[in-house]
């Protein structure tokens, strides 16, 4: 257990600050644990934990030396209100990892056994015969292969699917077919029965699916977006599904959170929501992580998962 003594500030509206100050004590035998608007002493604090924002800031905290996120992304967090010389890391971690790789296998599942047509005619008192098929029959295509991004792909490849995969720099896989660029994107969602979101949020990708990139889509294939709403123009999703492109889509993000009761997505028969919850940090599990930037930030080291600014990833 470090000696370290940190002050740490914690900031979210997800999880339980009481769990976070819990985990924290197997790793540090002192330290000061903040949450809320009155922090007694900010100039002590040296670390912020948090999913987003205070809604004062971090302009108290003069001598910050790291931002650590509660999450796999950063998007949450506005830039703008960051403070530019203070690094920020991302949290990755076992745990999360294996709940993203879960929930991509059971969407992906569920359009390959058809268990959303089922449903929907189990509410209709129809019983229509459809023939199972193999895994291998079915082709995923994955924008994105990062880590978490990598992690799924591979799975899903275990599991007998073919599985294609875009990223913005060349990756190579065992067993999958990588592409890159505009026309390498076009390319591999013309051949995904069923296609996984899983990128970053930068300037390059806001709205990277839009009606320019459905009319590729295999016709009716299925789209999972297990990444942030703003990568999807919502009303081109709804003209591609109305048109037949995108037979059905899952959708894990919206572009406003929670999605708001009189959105179109809610009540249509073709897309299923899930209120986020493809991936979340358990405490206890992500600690070390945790644990491991703080004291590296305390020593005036790089990062675990530091995110470029640049590249806003």
């Amino acid at each position: 257990m470090s000696q370290l003594k940190p002050h740490v500030y914690f900031n979210s509206s997800m999880d339980s600050a009481d769990d976070w100050r819990d985990a924290l004590a197997t790793e540090f035998k002192e330290f000061k644990f903040s949450v809320g608007d009155d922090v007694e002493d900010p100039d002590s604090v040296d670390v912020a934990i948090v999913w987003t924002l205070p809604e004062m800031g971090f302009e108290q905290f003069t001598n910050l030396r790291a931002i650590l996120s509660l999450g796999a992304g950063v998007n949450q967090l506005d830039p703008k209100r960051l403070p530019a010389n203070v690094p920020l890391a991302r949290l990755v971690d076992a745990t999360l990892t294996r709940m993203m790789v879960d929930y991509a296998k059971t969407a992906v599942y569920r359009y390959h056994r058809k268990f959303h047509l089922f449903e929907r005619r189990s509410r209709q008192s129809s019983w229509i015969y459809i023939p199972p098929t193999l895994t291998d029959t079915t082709s995923v295509g994955i924008l994105g292969l990062g880590e978490l991004g990598a992690e799924i792909a591979l799975a899903l490849r275990l599991e007998g699917f073919e599985v294609l995969g875009w990223s913005r720099t060349p990756k190579a896989l065992d067993g999958i077919e990588t592409f890159t660029g505009r026309d390498g994107l076009q390319t591999m969602v013309g051949r995904s029965d069923i296609v996984i979101n899983i990128l970053p949020l930068t300037e390059e990708t806001r709205n990277i699916f839009s009606r320019d990139l459905f009319q590729y889509f295999r016709e009716c294939a299925y789209f999972i977006n297990m990444g942030r709403g703003m990568h999807v123009v919502e009303a081109d999703l709804l003209e591609a599904i109305e048109a037949g492109r995108v037979e059905a889509a899952t959708l894990d993000v919206s572009t406003v959170e929670p999605l708001p009761d009189d959105h179109p997505f809610w009540n249509h028969p073709d897309i299923l929501i899930t209120p986020h919850v493809a991936g979340t940090s358990i405490p206890m599990t992500a600690v070390p992580c945790i644990a491991e930037n703080i004291r590296r930030a305390l020593a005036g080291a790089r990062l675990s998962q530091q995110v470029d600014r640049e590249r806003g990833y």
